[in-house]
């Protein structure tokens, strides 16, 4: 399944394509994005099936947060998901539903990354708003 990926970091947002590949082991779901320009962009989740954490490079917790629905997104609820072991210059938060995968990570150091089925700058926007509240 192809994900359009709202890229920001600096002034103008790039968009890039990237596949989204999707299995299922065990009780573990895995979710692995490659970037169609370039292949050494990859991006895995794992989600333990009915956990409240995930896993990206580090363990990540489903916060209290309210969290994230949209119309434009079939009204799906994406929880809210951060660091285990919060530092500074840490990713996070990661916005995710397991039917859906990744909605977004959030990098207060680098690139914030949007995952929609096709553009949509206004949705993306918002979504960045909600990441940064």
């Amino acid at each position: 399944m192809e994900r359009e990926a709202s890229i920001h970091f600096g002034k103008d947002p790039k968009n890039e394509k990237f596949m989204l590949t999707f299995y299922k082991k065990g009780d573990t779901l895995n979710y692995r994005y490659v970037s169609e320009m370039d292949s050494s962009k990859t991006i895995t989740i794992e989600k333990i099936e009915n956990s409240n954490f995930l896993f990206f490079d580090d363990k990540y917790i489903a916060s209290n947060k309210k969290s994230f629905r949209n119309n434009k997104l079939n009204d799906l609820e994406f929880e809210y998901y951060d660091l285990e072991n919060p530092v500074i210059d840490g990713t996070g938060p990661i916005l995710f539903n397991s039917e859906y995968g990744l909605l977004a990570i959030n990098n207060v150091f680098g690139p914030t990354i949007i995952f929609l089925d096709k553009k949509d700058n206004n949705l993306a926007e918002l979504i960045i708003e909600k990441l940064n509240e």
